[in-house]
């Protein structure tokens, strides 16, 4: 019988797990704290607030493309040097 490369912790105090960076991406760790992030913030009152935001930004087309956020930043970065 092979043995879990994932160690589960499951006991009064803590919670998680804990495996190789060779079996668990650094985006699937990101993924996976978001997920619990935001399942541990996401109540009904700021799941409205945050759908409201959305739809004012939709209405004011607020929303910057990424391209241009990552233009905007290597500028900012270049004229720090």
């Amino acid at each position: 019988m092979s043995q879990s490369t994932i160690t589960i912790i499951d006991d009064k105090n803590l919670r998680g797990f804990v495996a190789p960076s060779s079996l668990v991406s650094k985006e699937t760790l990101e993924d996976v704290i978001d997920m619990v992030e935001i399942a541990e913030i996401s109540t009904p009152k700021e799941i409205r607030e945050t759908e409201r935001r959305i739809r004012e930004a939709d209405r004011g087309n607020s929303w910057v493309p990424a391209k241009e956020v990552e233009k905007r930043l290597k500028a900012r970065l270049k004229a720090r040097k």
